[in-house]
């Protein structure tokens, strides 16, 4: 596997710039570990296991098992409307509900779809989530609640908000005390503020002939796509569902029962990648990609986390793993896009 993957990497670089920490995990040893390129190249940091990369949207699933917590302790109620939590969302159709958010078919329209959040949120600066919310009051709903599906980042702004008003606490605070520690996560973070920490990775855009760094945008992500950590940090996710932990068995059975408008489960995407079955979530924004992929039959794990924001290594990185693992008998698959990013 390592010559094989060393190889595809290197004629992946000949076409298209990838700089990223992989990480493959087979019934719990890793079977492949690999840091390419730079954390920051313009210091000449190169990147390392410890490095950590704005996850994006691979912070949906954490999320929600911190809201299902609180739902595991009678704290909240899944077919609630939202505004029952959060009095900023009480302008939401009356249908919604909390289990809409997770399975992105609550039809709420996305921040993008409001003039007045793209003519006012600055694109790197802290944006306030309550604030954010406010201005889709008069946007149109996408379809009504549970009749279509549209992936949107609102959802979750609308669950961590859920879980900062039920627990009492920042959602930053709750993540680490209730999340990240208990799952063995020594290293993620929330970060909606855009900190410059010691240890972040920096990420890149790519104008066609040089890399160009660029400011990671999480202002307007707050519960969608805010952590920071790094590829141990993300394969707890894999344990967490692999073994059940910190959620009721009933309640991992809904998570991983997906939605029939969607395939999507809560806070993630199940499908079949080459017949087996696969749980997994993207991201992709400003100057990151990510990938996480979890066969559950096989024990076996896939992360990607690169600092190149652009290009489909998400998608020719995984391909190129499962045929240096299973063999290449089989190439069909069915690929998942939630975060695209940009494909130049």
């Amino acid at each position: 596997m390592k010559e094989f993957l060393e190889q595809f990497t290197e004629e992946y670089n000949r076409e298209l710039p990838f700089y990223g920490n992989i990480r493959v995990t087979s019934r719990g040893t890793v079977v492949y570990e690999a840091s390419v390129g730079y954390a920051d190249l313009e210091r000449g940091i190169p990147l390392t296991s410890d490095s950590l990369f704005t996850l994006y949207s691979i912070s949906k699933p954490f999320c929600a098992i911190g809201l299902l917590l609180l739902r595991d302790r009678g704290l909240v109620d899944l077919d609630a409307h939202p505004g029952v939590y959060v009095p900023e969302a009480c302008w939401a159709d009356e249908r919604v509900t909390i289990r809409h958010l997770l399975h992105h078919i609550s039809g709420l329209p996305d921040f993008d779809l409001s003039w007045a959040f793209t003519g006012k949120a600055p694109p790197f600066a802290f944006f306030d989530p309550r604030e954010q919310l406010s201005l889709l009051r008069n946007v149109p709903m996408l379809f009504a609640p549970g009749t279509s599906a549209q992936y949107a980042n609102v959802n979750f702004v609308l669950c961590a908000l859920i879980i900062e008003n039920v627990s009492g606490i920042p959602y930053t605070e709750y993540m680490k005390k209730e999340v990240f520690g208990p799952l063995g996560m020594t290293t993620a973070f929330v970060d909606h503020k855009g900190l410059d920490l010691p240890g972040n990775v920096q990420g890149y855009d790519w104008d066609g002939t040089v890399l160009r760094p660029v400011a990671p945008c999480r202002s307007w992500l707050f519960g969608a796509g805010d952590i920071v950590g790094t590829t141990a940090d993300v394969y707890c996710l894999h344990d967490a569902v692999q073994h059940r932990k910190l959620l009721k068995p009933e309640t991992w059975k809904e998570v991983l029962t997906p939605s029939p408008l969607n395939g999507m489960g809560m806070g993630c995407t199940l499908s079949l990648w080459h017949g087996r079955k696969r749980i997994t979530h993207n991201g992709g924004h400003i100057g990151f990609r990510t990938l996480h992929i979890h066969l559950p039959e096989d024990d076996f794990d896939i992360i990607l986390l690169s600092n190149c924001g652009f290009g489909d290594a998400r998608n020719v990185f995984s391909e190129a793993i499962y045929e240096a693992w299973y063999g290449a008998e089989d190439r069909t698959s069915e690929n998942v896009e939630m975060d695209k990013g940009s494909l130049r």
